[in-house]
């Protein structure tokens, strides 16, 4: 169902610092955030992304007042699949059950639509298939592996996209939201088109354009550069690959220790974002620690393609 004026009414589980939700309010959606991290009402609100709530899905419910949304979208915590996360992985990590919990919460409301992210090896997991069946005989169901930069993004980051539609008897709607992206595809930025965009908007007040000043990056310089341990130097002509906490995994600005005048370190937390395609007014709330900051962005989905994703729902949604 839409609210009084038209709009239609999101809920945006596990949303993070709103990588998904911001495409969706860009475009008109009414948006309702939820997830556990105590700042994200603070960060929907900055950013005019819509209202949050701080919430442990495994615990407390869906408000009644959300429960009517039209679409529900959403990022279930993917380090139990994630390739960075060599400790533990699948059923052994104490996330895995939040996928499960996502199409629950679906199957409860019953929304229009939904629309999940998360990292291509789920698909691997037999949990997957299985946890399909809980919505699976009223919703059309169709997922594909996308890559962010075959969008305009400046990331390469793959991501797998499962979209569900409830059951039409005159197409398919879930497959034809992927069709529909196609129309969408075009060449990637790089991280140099990225990066002199925030250049010419200036960075001297900018109270994201901080970064960790790791003693070990001089000392290992030439292994950075070899991609070795993970920790590499960004390639200036191409979109960036995935990465993930910069303040664990190192990732070298693309023009720093060359010649360029830029100190060698890492990105900063502007640079990350503006690389994910997050706009340049983007904040996060005063005294979020770096490290917080860091591990958001790299949790989130780039607006870049989640405004695609929004414009593509309203078609169908609309039809």
């Amino acid at each position: 169902m839409n609210d009084s004026s038209g709009e239609i009414r999101v809920l945006d589980l596990f949303c993070g610092m709103g990588g998904l939700a911001l495409g969706f309010a860009r475009n008109g959606f009414l948006v309702t955030g939820y997830d556990i991290y105590p700042r994200v009402p603070e960060i929907f609100e900055i950013n005019q992304i819509g209202q949050a709530i701080v919430a442990d899905l495994r615990t407390k419910g869906i408000r009644p007042e959300d429960r009517a949304a039209t679409l529900i979208i959403g990022g279930p915590p993917c380090r139990p699949w994630s390739a960075l996360n060599v400790r533990q992985r699948g059923s052994r990590h104490p996330d895995h059950d939040l996928f499960r919990i996502f199409l629950e919460i679906v199957g409860e409301i019953r929304p229009e639509a939904f629309l999940m992210e998360n990292v291509p090896r789920l698909e691997r997991d037999p949990a997957f298939h299985e946890c399909l069946q809980l919505i699976e005989p009223g919703y059309d169901l169709a997922w594909k592996v996308v890559c962010y930069a075959d969008y305009g993004a400046a990331i390469a980051r793959h991501r797998l996209f499962l979209a569900g539609f409830r059951r039409s008897e005159s197409t398919n709607r879930a497959l034809t939201f992927f069709e529909c992206l196609e129309a969408f595809r075009k060449p990637p930025r790089t991280v140099r088109d990225a990066l002199e965009t925030l250049e010419k908007s200036g960075t001297g007040d900018d109270p994201e354009h901080v970064w960790f000043n790791f003693q070990t990056v001089e000392k290992y310089q030439g292994k950075y550069r070899t991609g070795k341990y993970g920790w590499y130097q960004l390639s200036p002509d191409r979109p960036a690959p995935s990465f993930g906490n910069i303040s664990k995994t190192y990732i070298l600005h693309p023009f720093a220790g060359n010649g360029y005048g830029v100190p060698l370190r890492v990105l900063s937390v502007r640079e990350a974002m503006t690389i994910m395609g997050f706009p340049l007014a983007f904040r996060f709330p005063p005294g979020t620690s770096l490290t917080d900051r860091y591990q958001m962005v790299a949790d989130a989905v780039s607006p870049v393609f989640s405004e695609i994703c929004a414009q593509v729902m309203l078609k169908i949604l609309g039809q």
